[in-house]
C-alpha cells in the first residue's frame, strides 16, 4: 500500500524579530519550500506601556511611527526569504498579541503556526505564561514552537530524519501518531513512538511490602502490559503508512522522558496530541508544557484534541494517499 503523506498549504509565522523568531523563520522557510505553501508573516504592534483600556502610563511611540518601524523591521527580517526566492506576504496588526495572532490564524486560515519559544521582551513573549496557554489552547491549527538554539538544521531534501511521537494510548494519541506517520512519509523520516510509565509507586516502601511482599513480579507485569500495548499501537499504523517505526518504553515524568528520548534519538521534531485525560495530560499545561518547549533540542508540534481529527483527515493538514 502506498504511504499516506501530509502537506501544509498555509503557514503563519508570528514574529517579534527576536533571535527565537529568526530560528522559527528557518523552519517556516524550509516547510514553505518543501510543501510549496503560502507563507504569511505577522507582527503585532503593542503599546507596552498601556494597561487594558486605560491611557498609557508613559508616552509611547506614535502609532504611525510604530507601524512604519514595524514595516522596516519586517522587511529586514524577511531578507533570507527574498534571497531564497520564496514568496511571502506580511501583515502588521495592532492590539493584544495573542488575540491578534489567533485572529490572523483564523482569517488565513492557517494550516500551521510556527513561532519561537521566547520573545525579545517580557511583554512580547509569545509562548510563556498566560499568553502561551492562550495560544496553544485557542489557535485553530497545530502550533510548532522552535528554540533559539535548536540543534536541528531543517536543511536538505528531507529536512529531518526522525520524529518523536509521545502516546498514552488514548484516541487523541492515536490520531497524533497517524499525523506523525503522514509527516514522516512526506519528509522521508523515521518515527519513534514513546510511552512513559508514570507515577510508578515505590513498591520497595514498607507500606507496599506489607501488601505485596514480592514486588518484582508486579513491576514486570506492569512493564510487560505497557510494552505489549506499545507494540500493538505501533505495528498496524506503521505497516499502513510504510514508515519505519521504533517503539520505546520509558519510565518517569512524561515531559522529562520526551526531552530525553528526543535527544537520544536525534529527533528533529516532537509531536504531541494535547490530552484532556491520561498520562500526558499535564504535558500541555502549566510548567510541564513550558519545560518541554524550553528544554527540547528540536521543534515541538502540538495539536488541540478537537483539531486532531481534522488534522488527520482533511484540515488543517491535508493528507494525500
Amino acid at each position: 500500500m502506498n504511504a499516506t503523506s501530509a502537506t501544509f498549504e498555509r503557514i503563519l509565522l508570528p514574529t517579534d524579530f527576536s533571535g527565537f523568531s529568526f530560528q522559527a523563520l528557518r523552519h517556516a522557510l524550509a516547510l514553505t519550500r518543501k510543501f510549496k505553501a503560502r507563507l504569511r508573516v505577522v507582527h503585532v504592534v503593542q503599546d507596552l506601556y498601556s494597561r487594558g483600556d486605560a491611557k498609557p502610563a508613559f508616552p509611547g511611540p506614535d502609532a504611525a511611527d510604530a507601524r512604519r518601524m514595524a514595516e522596516r523591521e519586517t522587511h529586514a527580517f524577511m531578507t533570507a526569504a527574498r534571497e531564497a526566492g520564496i514568496d511571502y506576504e506580511t501583515q502588521i496588526r495592532e492590539g493584544n498579541p495573542w488575540r491578534e495572532i489567533q485572529a490572523a490564524a483564523e482569517e488565513m486560515p492557517a494550516d500551521l503556526v510556527i513561532m519561537g519559544t521566547h520573545g525579545r521582551s517580557g511583554a512580547e513573549r509569545f509562548l510563556l505564561g498566560s499568553v502561551a496557554e492562550k495560544l496553544v489552547h485557542r489557535l485553530p491549527c497545530p502550533v510548532m514552537t522552535v528554540r533559539h538554539d535548536d540543534g536541528a538544521a531543517w536543511e536538505g531534501q528531507g529536512l529531518i530524519r526522525r520524529i518523536l511521537c509521545a502516546t498514552d494510548f488514548s484516541e487523541n494519541s492515536e490520531r497524533a501518531f497517524h499525523l506523525s506517520l503522514a509527516l514522516a512519509s512526506s519528509l522521508g523520516a523515521k518515527v519513534t513512538l514513546l510511552h512513559a510509565i508514570e507515577h510508578m509507586p515505590d513498591l520497595g516502601e514498607a507500606r507496599y511490602r506489607m501488601v505485596v511482599p514480592d514486588v518484582k513480579p508486579l513491576l514486570s507485569e506492569i512493564e510487560r502490559t505497557a510494552s505489549e500495548r506499545l507494540e500493538r499501537a505501533a505495528a498496524l499504523p506503521a505497516r499502513w503508512a510504510g514508515v519505519d517505526v521504533t517503539a520505546r518504553l520509558g519510565a518517569g515524568r512524561a515531559c522529562d522522558e520526551i526531552v530525553r528520548v528526543a535527544l537520544d534519538e536525534g529527533a528533529g521534531l516532537i509531536v504531541i496530541g494535547a490530552q484532556r485525560h491520561g498520562l500526558l495530560e499535564h504535558v500541555l499545561s502549566g510548567s510541564n508544557a513550558q519545560q518541554v518547549i524550553r528544554s527540547a533540542n528540536c521543534a515541538v508540534l502540538t495539536v488541540r484534541p478537537e483539531k486532531l481529527e481534522s488534522a488527520v483527515s482533511k484540515s488543517p493538514v491535508r493528507l494525500a494517499g
